[in-house]
């Protein structure tokens, strides 16, 4: 009798086992479609070695199953059978899927694939050959970065070639190989890019870069070796200050990343002057500070200038110098921040390894002058000194520092909303100034434009409406100006934009589309016609323009454009 209760008890165990097992398994096969689920052969194959019947099963899927994805593919077709467009109709099933999958997504059932399958998973391989799916993907990574399963597909995109697709995946940064392959190809494509919408591939870089500490040091580290190379070593420096300007602006300290890669740290007396004023805490001038570096550079011997040319200092020495909201700050040190500033701008060196061989310092006198002159009139509220002296400024403002000067002195007073006050048909002198830095800088054309859209966008309650009108349409030729000398494509988008959003006045498009047909010809560009010909089609913008011989200038491009 001992012996069978013992032999019993060995056996209960067993078979509590089995049969939880087996409860596990029906309720798996009593969920919806569950026969449809990836892992149906593995839970069959459970189930049966527990002991499960067959019978039992075979009823179980069958009464669970509802069929509803083959319902959907059979309602998709009897969408096409009453005449709707296949790929719309394909698109509508997948979004709502995709909506689905984003609402109900649970990383942690995600993770669970590895475990219970074994080895990668046909459908994710098959997956991810479809953008749709690709895009699911990036939208899931953003939302669950510490999904093991989704940082593996992202490995897998990858690899598979879609590189350029995930710069913006901010998982993509936890994996060196994925990372550093994603930073070559967006660094190959800045580099040989020839379009009009570089910023967007530079945003998605810096988003990618900036994600942490280490990615965004890895990047810089990168870059300012790279950029020793003499054929893009330029391009390569430019890049690696607006991912450190962007960085800034997303509240990252990189002072002394930036000062150590330059070699600043070697100099302690520069080192300390700089990083006391350009630190995120501080970003502000010292006028200490700024003796300390005057010193340094009028020396016989002064430190690299590489040292200076740093983007946040020269922003810092320009608001000193040209912003009206600084006329009464720092007033007896100006001579030593306009020579730091033309010493970062002019002067040039020639090194051979680790030794400087000369230094060049045959600008500075030239732009010590120029920077002096224009920083004494924008110490004044006087438009008549101004006008006398317009053929000085002008020949001022061939200097690039004198420029970027000047349009943040233009900002600061134009900001005053009595500006436009009693504003004739004339254009106003600060206008006219901007007018001319685009005749002379192609690389200010975007920081133009950014404040040509301030002043367009800009309400003036105590103008009546149509004298608003009338100042947005000089603000609109300033606009055509800059399309003239170049920056064609970012103008006619911004234009284009306040149409679709209705946020500017249809006479004003008007205006702008008449003034662009006068000053341009065929042939056109196929980004021009992609920009502007929705434009040139919408009838409430160009009716009034158009003739009914079609011998308009509207209706002459509509027709280049095939009609």
């Amino acid at each position: 009798m001992e012996d069978s209760s013992q032999e019993d008890e060995q056996i209960l165990p067993e078979e509590d086992e089995n049969t939880k097992v087996i409860k596990e398994c029906l309720e798996a096969f009593h969920s919806k479609d569950s026969i449809c689920e990836a892992s149906i052969f593995k839970t069959v194959k459970k189930y049966f070695n527990a002991g499960g019947t067959p019978e039992e099963v075979v009823n179980v899927l069958a009464e669970s199953f509802q069929g509803i994805g083959n319902l959907a593919r059979q309602l998709v077709l009897w969408l096409e059978f009453c005449g709707e467009n296949q790929n719309e109709t394909e698109k509508m099933v997948e979004d709502h899927v995709k909506e689905l999958l984003e609402e109900h997504f649970d990383p942690r059932k995600a993770d669970t694939i590895f475990s219970d399958e074994g080895d990668l998973p046909g459908w994710l391989g098959e997956m991810i050959s479809y953008p749709t799916w690709r895009n699911l993907f990036y939208s899931l990574a953003d939302k669950h970065p510490d999904c093991i399963m989704l940082n593996f597909t992202i490995k897998l995109i990858s690899d598979a070639g879609f590189t350029d697709e995930i710069s913006s995946v901010s998982t993509a940064s936890q994996q060196i190989d994925v990372f550093s392959r994603i930073l070559k190809t967006s660094i190959a494509s800045i580099l040989t890019f020839r379009g009009t919408s570089l910023q967007d591939i530079i945003s998605d870089l810096v988003k990618l870069v900036c994600s942490s500490k280490h990615t965004y040091f890895y990047t810089i580290a990168l870059l300012h070796q790279a950029a020793k190379d003499k054929g893009t070593g330029y391009k390569l420096r430019y890049l690696s200050q607006e991912l450190e300007r962007r960085a800034r602006l997303m509240g990252r300290d990189t002072c002394n990343i930036t000062l150590g890669m330059n070699g600043a740290a070697a100099y302690p007396v520069i080192y300390q002057a700089l990083t006391s004023m350009l630190t995120l805490s501080k970003n502000a001038l010292n006028s200490g500070d700024v003796t300390t570096i005057y010193h340094l550079y009028s020396s016989d011997d002064p430190p690299p200038v590489a040292f200076l040319r740093l983007p946040q200092l020269f922003e810092l020495l320009i608001d000193a110098l040209y912003s009206p909201s600084a006329r009464s700050r720092n007033t007896e040190h100006s001579d030593k921040y306009i020579y730091v500033l033309a010493y970062g701008v002019s002067v040039t060196e020639r090194w051979d390894g680790e030794e400087r061989r000369s230094i060049n310092t045959k600008r500075l006198e030239q732009t010590i002058n120029a920077i002096e002159k224009t920083h004494k009139l924008a110490q004044l509220d006087d438009q008549q000194e101004w006008f006398c002296n317009i053929e000085t400024v002008f020949k001022h403002l061939k200097y690039p520092v004198v420029s970027m000067g000047i349009i943040k002195y233009c900002k600061q007073v134009t900001l005053d909303q009595s500006y436009f006050k009693g504003v004739s048909d004339t254009v106003p002198l600060h206008l006219m100034l901007i007018d001319e830095i685009a005749n002379n800088h192609h690389l200010h054309h975007d920081t133009v434009l950014q404040f040509l859209k301030q002043l367009f966008e800009r309400t003036h309650e105590h103008l009546q409406e149509l004298e608003q009108i009338e100042i947005r349409k000089m603000i609109i030729d300033r606009m055509v100006h800059l399309l003239c000398v170049g920056h064609v494509i970012p103008v006619i988008q911004y234009m284009r934009h306040c149409l679709d959003s209705e946020t500017a006045d249809k006479s004003l498009i008007r205006h702008f589309a008449s003034e662009v047909m006068e000053v341009t010809s065929p042939p056109y560009s196929q980004e021009f016609i992609t920009e502007f010909l929705p434009i040139a089609r919408n009838p409430d913008v160009t009716s009034s323009l158009r003739n009914i011989n079609e011998s308009d200038s509207i209706s002459q491009f509509i027709e280049y454009c095939g009609g």
